[in-house]
């Protein structure tokens, strides 16, 4: 039976369990006001007892309080109902500047993607509103507008540019989401849903499609796309569980042709949708414990696969997207200014293009660590490897292009100055062993203007290598800077 909850309730939810869905913790705290202490006589004495914080926890410290000096604790003044909006209407506008520094004169009859490649405009829109019985509805949506288009040197390629839009209207996360009971809640639409600790690689996340269509300018943090899903969280102690259903049908988004980045056949191959673009759902399982120090989780998914195999038919070849099972694993533990991170998983039923008939299984494990002992500094390091069990040679050739056993490195580094407003990102990612399968390195440096308007600039390189898709995009050296409002 639904039972109506109090925002108290909720708040302190969502603080009890820190894996309790997209709820930010400012959302939840809305609406309350600070109790305001007098001391009649003197100040109390406070004992503060230090503690570090992690990425992972966020430790309160406890303050003892003098019992010596009295205190008279005031009122707080009464919380009118209706003094929290019922709607939130927040959002953002980008205005963003690439140029391509690094590309060759182009031959006759290829395009040219020197000097200026895009001057973006995107504005995104977050509507929230509060509903009765503590649900809450979010509605999110962007538009973006680039009439910058590759140029062409002869009029004989129109067709290498005809999937190029100078615009893009997309509707984003839009869900509902509330408590059924006390210890199990709802949350239905489209949606993001973060499994696993990496923040470089993809190893048990899985659920959402992200956005590649230029790789390395974006963490992957800001890459997922929502999704269609049905989500029901029960909560018991430290332990929290995810039912999840995904009927939707949305894959990953590439470049396409006419972009610096693409270099496969043209035109595409049409994609082929099983069941249309909603069908039988997607199923995913998840178990996370969150204890003082450390957490643990455990995946199990079965669904399409994001990635599609080519496969050549009687009506030529198509685009198809095998329905594989992973097994996950993930895990952090921290000590002192320290935080240790792992994951493992198996991905079974994968299919690729060169052996379209066979299925695969792929072994994946991750570790990483992260410092934060330094003053306003963050150092991220973390190293994956996979294995291909029954491995075809036949994998090696384009458009596969797999090794048996592979791995790669990331490294990252963040420092902020000036009371925060400054931030310096430096981020590498490269296939091992370094030197022969290319790379990316990303520096960029943000400066908050004031509470609503930062500027941002920086420059990504590429590093050619004999992997893709480095072989293939090491000229794409860019330049880029941006301009955010928030509002």
């Amino acid at each position: 039976m639904i039972r109506p909850q109090c925002l108290v309730i909720l708040a302190l939810s969502v603080l009890a369990y820190p894996c309790f869905g997209e709820i930010s913790l400012e959302d939840a705290l809305g609406g309350f006001d600070n109790e305001e202490y007098e001391n009649e006589q003197s100040e109390p004495e406070i004992d503060p007892i230090g503690s570090e914080l992690s990425d992972l926890d966020d430790i309160l410290g406890e303050f003892d309080i003098s019992n010596e000096t009295p205190i008279t604790v005031t009122e707080p003044p009464a919380i009118i109902e209706g003094d929290t909006p019922s709607v939130r209407l927040s959002g953002s506008i980008r205005q963003k500047f690439i140029v391509n520094f690094s590309h060759e004169a182009p031959a006759t009859g290829e395009i040219d993607h020197r000097g200026l490649s895009s001057v973006s405009t995107r504005l995104d829109l977050e509507l929230e509103s509060k509903l009765a019985n503590d649900f809450r509805v979010l509605l999110t949506g962007h538009f973006v507008l680039d009439p910058i288009h590759p140029k062409q040197t002869s009029p004989g390629r129109t067709s290498m540019v005809a999937n190029t839009s100078d615009y893009e209207l997309e509707l984003g996360e839009a869900f509902i989401q509330g408590p059924l009971t006390d210890s199990i809640d709802l949350t239905f639409g489209r949606q993001i849903v973060v499994w696993g600790r990496s923040d470089q690689f993809r190893i048990t996340d899985i659920l959402n499609p992200v956005d590649y269509r230029n790789p390395g300018l974006t963490d992957i943090k800001d890459l997922r796309l929502p999704v269609s899903m049905a989500r029901f969280d029960l909560y018991s102690g430290p332990w929290s569980s995810s039912l999840i259903l995904v009927p939707e049908r949305r894959f990953d988004m590439t470049p396409e042709p006419g972009s610096d980045y693409y270099f496969g056949p043209v035109p595409l191959p049409p994609r082929e949708y099983p069941g249309g673009q909603f069908g039988k759902p997607d199923i995913a399982f998840a178990l996370t414990g969150t204890f003082s120090g450390w957490d643990l989780s455990f995946y199990t998914a079965r669904l399409l696969n994001r990635n599609p195999y080519i496969e050549l038919g009687q009506d030529g070849p198509k685009r198809k997207h095998q329905r594989i099972t992973m097994f996950g694993s993930a895990a952090n533990l921290v000590v002192g200014s320290w935080l240790i991170k792992g994951e493992i998983a198996v991905h079974k039923d994968l299919r690729f293009s060169n052996v379209p008939d066979r299925d695969f299984q792929k072994f994946t494990a991750l570790a990483g660590i992260e410092y934060s002992g330094i003053v306003d500094t963050t150092l991220a390091f973390e190293v994956t490897s996979s294995h291909i069990s029954d491995f075809d040679n036949r994998l090696t050739a384009q458009p596969d292009s797999r090794k048996e056993n592979e791995s790669a490195i990331a490294f990252r580094i963040g420092r902020t100055f000036l009371n925060d407003s400054l931030d310096l990102t430096m981020a590498a990612m490269a296939p091992t062993p370094i030197g022969d399968n290319g790379g990316l390195a990303r520096t960029q440096v943000t400066y908050d203007l004031n509470d609503s308007v930062e500027l941002y600039g920086g420059v990504l390189l590429y590093f050619k290598g004999k992997k893709l898709p480095y072989n293939k995009i090491a000229d794409n050296d860019r330049l880029f800077l941006g301009l955010n409002y928030h509002f």
